[in-house]
């Protein structure tokens, strides 16, 4: 299975197209069992937007959000999703990593 149609299986699975037209997850569905490369044109269009996402960023400790807007496809994307805790707050490697700074921070302030 490539990189698309596990996002889409993803997809699929965790109601990403629960708002959207039937037909909309039908063609996913479709590209899933079938490879993305199985649709149509106007069927890969229509999926098309849901295989890429932009990062949500983060906010730090002080309540200042960072305002990243940076864009998530093929593999980017499906870690992205494998990792977040909400399909609707998807984090790019480089927020991730610096969420887990303020964690880290944050504990170690903690135990002090």
């Amino acid at each position: 299975m490539s990189v698309k149609e596990r996002i889409l299986s993803y997809q699929i699975t965790h109601g990403v197209f629960d708002g959207e037209d039937p037909k909309v997850s039908g063609i996913a569905q479709y590209a899933v069992d079938n490879g993305f490369a199985s649709l149509t044109p106007k069927q890969q269009n229509v999926i098309e937007p849901f295989l890429t996402q932009s990062c949500s960023g983060i906010t730090d400790p002080g309540g200042y959000h960072n305002e990243c807007e940076q864009t998530l496809m093929g593999e980017e994307l499906l870690e992205a999703y494998e990792l977040c805790d909400d399909s609707e707050s998807l984090e790019c490697e480089s927020c991730r990593s610096e969420s887990s700074f303020h964690a880290y921070q944050r504990d170690r302030h903690e135990r002090e």
